[in-house]
């Protein structure tokens, strides 16, 4: 019984540590926010990849969203590009096994990696989701909130 109870605070403690790496970082109140931040396109250029067709969108729709809910205005007049570099997603099936597998759904994640041209200036966007219950779209959504935050920041800097 004592091993039993060993391993189960062993595993609770694994899965606690892994929801904490979870939790989404907030934007410190402080960052100083342009009046403006260019419009944003997504770009393809990730070889063979099959990226699903609504996640542009996604990336699109995140990116205002940031914008708007920091009370920052888009210009209609610049763009920035958003180019995938890596896309990975679980079909559905792997995700509905990765459910019953346990602790080995960890293992396997969705995942976008991306470049930014803000300014003329390259940001690497580097986002990750290794939690079976969410999908590519959590991923692409997030990807958009960074991608405002980099232009944000980028351009708050000039």
């Amino acid at each position: 019984m004592n091993t039993f109870i060993r391993r189960a605070a062993i595993c609770s403690i694994s899965i606690v540590s892994l929801l904490a790496g979870c939790a989404t970082q907030t934007r410190p109140a402080s960052m100083p926010m342009p009046n403006s931040v260019p419009g944003i396109s997504v770009v393809m250029d990730c070889g063979q990849c099959q990226v699903a067709p609504a996640i542009p969108d996604l990336i699109r729709t995140a990116y205002a969203d940031a914008a708007a809910k920091a009370g920052v205005a888009i210009a209609g007049d610049a763009q920035m590009a958003v180019t995938i570099k890596e896309y990975k997603d679980r079909s559905m099936t792997i995700r509905a096994l990765s459910v019953l597998a346990g602790p080995l759904a960890f293992s396997l994640k969705d995942e976008i990696k991306a470049v930014a041209l803000v300014d003329g200036k390259p940001v690497a966007l580097e986002y990750s989701y290794r939690m079976p219950f969410w999908g590519i779209e959590t991923v692409a959504t997030k990807l958009g909130e960074m991608s405002f935050d980099a232009a944000a920041k980028q351009l708050s800097k000039d």
